[in-house]
């Protein structure tokens, strides 16, 4: 009997070890670029099977992007296309330039990105935040992509209430930096984030403190809708 709990133990030991080993490995090697190279591949098969429309609005960024269900419902009658992948900090969108933006020729592009840059462990600066934007601007105006980009800002979560501070500063530069460029565009969705004691509001978020749930995602698409509307992204009428 002894024996026996003992070699349970031990297996419980070996098993914790390489649960702990796998997160470490998926914890640092989600830095890499080539980490999203599956979800990048995915779009691309699906992209055959069922091709996207051209001229679309093309929303990018993390999982608040990818686990958007309703995006499409929500944007009607703006036409969009979803690439939102994993923990993807805007670095990673920028090195997928060539395989997620340019084939879609894109009417506008919303960014939803930055909570993954300035979490784990490799946690960023408001002012790289800042860089990464601009590199992502380049990059895309190298690459002959002229959409106007639509950033939208990094939300409040309540599991990372502590670097709300560092993300309103990053909020902060980005807009800045976005009014200098009459191709460039903020949409705050923050500002209506907040509960009555200016701390993040756990009613728009799922269990783990982190992604959107319905209701979070329902109350900014009713913002960033308006916005595109506004600007003329929906369908033409006729006169």
């Amino acid at each position: 009997m002894r024996r026996s709990l003992v070699m349970i133990g031990g297996l419980l030991f070996v098993a914790i070890l390489a649960l702990f080993g796998f997160l470490l490995y998926v914890l640092l090697s989600s830095g890499d670029p080539a980490y999203y190279a599956g979800d990048i591949a995915a779009f691309e098969r699906r992209d055959v099977s069922n091709p996207p429309p051209r001229g679309a609005v093309l929303f990018l960024g993390d999982d608040d992007v990818r686990q958007w269900e309703a995006l499409g419902r929500d944007m009607a009658p703006v036409p969009t296309i979803s690439r939102g992948f994993g923990g993807a900090q805007i670095s990673h969108i920028t090195f997928y330039i060539p395989r997620i933006v340019v084939p879609y020729r894109p009417k506008a592009i919303v960014m939803m990105a930055g909570e993954s840059d300035m979490s784990g462990a490799h946690e960023r600066r408001p002012e790289d935040v800042l860089s990464d934007f601009q590199a992502f601007v380049a990059a895309l105006r190298k690459a002959r992509v002229n959409a106007p980009v639509y950033f939208v800002s990094i939300n409040p979560e309540p599991l990372r209430a502590s670097r709300w501070l560092g993300v309103k500063r990053a909020n902060a530069l980005l807009e800045e930096f976005i009014a200098t460029d009459k191709s460039l565009h903020y949409i705050d969705v923050a500002s209506s984030m907040l509960d009555g004691t200016g701390e993040a509001n756990n009613d728009l978020y799922r269990w783990d403190g982190l992604t959107l749930n319905a209701q979070g995602h329902a109350l900014i698409g009713a913002i960033i809708k308006k916005r595109l509307l506004d600007d003329g992204f929906g369908p033409r009428v006729p006169r």
